[in-house]
Parts: structure tokens; sequence; C-alpha cells
């Protein structure tokens, strides 16, 4: 006798019944805006807390489009991951009601400008990292849209974190005025004239919310002076072009005007003595990578490939960097990831 065994489909081993309904408790309201209500919320199991923001426009004739705008911001915040960005924790959609819910990290802290209002101080450390941020998204082709104090915040412990990537805020060159004085708190661009809107565009207004906190605090001193004014020319082609390049003059700067720790040094020098056991032939006739912002952009890409092992997987995406042509190295020894950073840094002050 042949026993039938049932046919069981794929989709019915993977069904997933959740047994406990998450509960949190509400804290207090943050804010409401034209496309929803934001809260603060805590998770009592856990002893955290996080700031969830719904979907619930206020006008009905904008639910169904702006809806799609919600779901961008989602899937731009949950794919990055970057100290200076805010982060998603999860999300709970309802397309049949146009509606959802964004889980996310709470910021307890200031908006930017009175952050540095009250520690004048901190203004170099805060440039410093909003650039990172936004250094980081231009690298992932995403852009902001809505630079102004408010989405950028500080935390108690002085990190820069940039918030509200602007869902609802697209910008609708088919009415500029409309979307100019909706979303722009500062003068425009030349480019808008052109419907041109781009990373170099997000240059120019962060350039500009820098320019104003300065005026605000007084700040005299301020070493990154002449890279703002490079940053908010309205004409395009005279403007700095990209937040990399903005952060590599930053640090040039800086290099310039600061002497290197004793500890910096011995960094430094790990990464020479690292790098150079892995190559075991260089013939007379090769080439080498003379272009520094090429060499910095790779060691990046290949740092942020890497970050979450601890040793190199493959020698030659480092050694290739800065030899072209035919040459040998050595495939299995080790090169710690970590040195990567060091590497970064060397360049940034060629």
């Amino acid at each position: 006798m042949v026993n039938k065994l049932k046919k069981v489909t794929l989709a019915e081993n993977f069904n997933i019944e959740f047994i406990r309904k998450k509960n949190y408790r509400f804290l207090k309201e943050i804010g409401q805006g034209g496309t929803g209500r934001t809260v603060l919320i805590k998770d009592d199991i856990i002893d955290e807390t996080f700031i969830c923001k719904k979907y619930s426009p206020s006008f009905e004739d904008d639910k169904d489009s702006y809806f799609n705008y919600f779901v961008g911001e989602i899937k731009l915040l949950h794919l990055v991951y970057h100290k200076n960005i805010v982060r998603v924790f999860n999300y709970f959609l309802y397309p049949e009601y146009k509606t959802g819910y964004i889980l996310m990290e709470y910021i307890n802290g200031q908006i930017i400008s009175d952050y540095l209002t009250e520690n004048p101080d901190k203004l170099e450390d805060v440039f410093l990292q909003a650039i990172e941020g936004f250094r980081y998204l231009e690298e992932n082709n995403i852009l902001h849209r809505d630079i102004r104090p408010e989405n950028i915040l500080i935390s108690n412990n002085g990190t820069v974190k940039i918030i509200d990537f602007g869902f609802g805020k697209s910008i609708a060159f088919e009415n500029p005025s409309k979307s100019i004085s909706l979303n722009w708190p500062y003068s425009t661009p030349n480019e808008f004239k052109e419907n041109i809107y781009n990373s170099t565009t997000e240059v120019y207004f962060v350039g500009k919310l820098f320019e104003e906190i300065i005026k605000q605090i007084e700040n005299l001193n301020f070493k990154f002076e002449k890279i703002i004014t490079k940053m908010i020319s309205k004409d395009y082609a005279k403007r700095i072009s990209s937040f990399f390049e903005v952060y590599r003059a930053a640090i040039s700067v800086t290099s310039n005007t600061n002497n290197f720790s004793i500890d910096e040094k011995e960094k430094y020098k790990r990464f020479a003595d690292n790098i150079i056991p892995l190559l075991s032939k260089i013939p007379y006739e090769s080439n080498y990578n003379k272009n520094i912002d090429e060499i910095i952009k790779r060691l990046e890409e290949l740092y942020r490939n890497s970050q979450l092992e601890d040793i190199l997987q493959n020698n030659s995406k480092l050694t290739s960097i800065f030899v072209a042509g035919k040459y040998s190295y050595f495939p299995k020894i080790p090169f710690q990831v970590d040195n990567l950073l060091v590497s970064r840094h060397i360049y940034y002050d060629a």
C-alpha cells in the first residue's frame, strides 16, 4: 500500500502567525503636520523609546498621491545605516486604507540652530558631522529635499542626526513658486530656473543653513568659512559640486591647522607597515595612481563594502587602488579592515 502524501506548498510552509500583539505606551505628542502625526512611544518590555510617525494627511484629495511618498521615505530610510542619519526600526503599512506607521530612532536633543547658539564651540565638529551624513546620502543617490534646521538634530551626546526625508515634499517644478514657498527657507539657487535639483543643489542649501547659523552665533573664527562661500554660490557652475569635495576640503583645512598627535602618527605608520607586505613585486614599468580624488573614493567604497569583516577578503582590491598595470601581491596576508579608516585620512591630508 502506497501512502499518499499531502502536498505542502512553499507558501504554506512559510505562513507566519504572530502569537502576541505588540503594545506601545503613548508618552507625548511630538508634532502634527499636513501629512501626518508624530508621537513618542515606549516599549516597556525592552525599556526603549521610539518616535512613531503616522501617515494621515489633512486633505483627503492628497491621501492617495502622498501615500506613495510615505512608502518612498520608508524605502529610503530602511536601506540607510549611518551614525548621522536617523534609523528606522520597523514599519507597518496598510495600503487598503492608505495609511501606515514608521517606528524610528528617538533623538533626545535639539535642532541644530538652537544647539549651536548654546554651544558655538561645537560649530566645526557639527559641520563636519553634517557633511559626513549628507556625503553618505550622496554616495547612495539619495536627495533629502527639505534641508532646514528642524530637520537636523543634535543629540545630547553631540551627535548630528539628519531626519525627515520629506515624504510629501517633492519638488513641484510645474508650480515652482508653490514648491519654493513651502520647502525652502533660504533664497533659491539659479538652477531652479532650469528645473534642476540634485546633490549640488543640496550642497547649496546645507551651506545656506550654516551661513544663517554663523550669523546668529557670530562665530568669527570658523575655519571653514571659505568652504561655505563656495557652497552657497548661486551660480551652479562656480559652486563646489559635491559633499565629497566639501568633506575633503574641510579635512584638508583641519590637517593644515592641527598638529598630529603621537597616536595619529602611529596609526599612519601602521597602515604603511601593513600595506607594503601585501606587494610582492612591482615591475619598473608599472604605473602608480596619483589621482587623489579617485584614491579616496575607492578607499571609501572598499571600506563600506568591508566594514562587516575583520580581515579584508580580497587584497587586490586594496593594492589596485595604488598600483596599476602588472604587479604581484600576496593574497593570504591578513589586512585589518580598520586600517582602511586610517588610510582615508592619510589622503585627505595630502
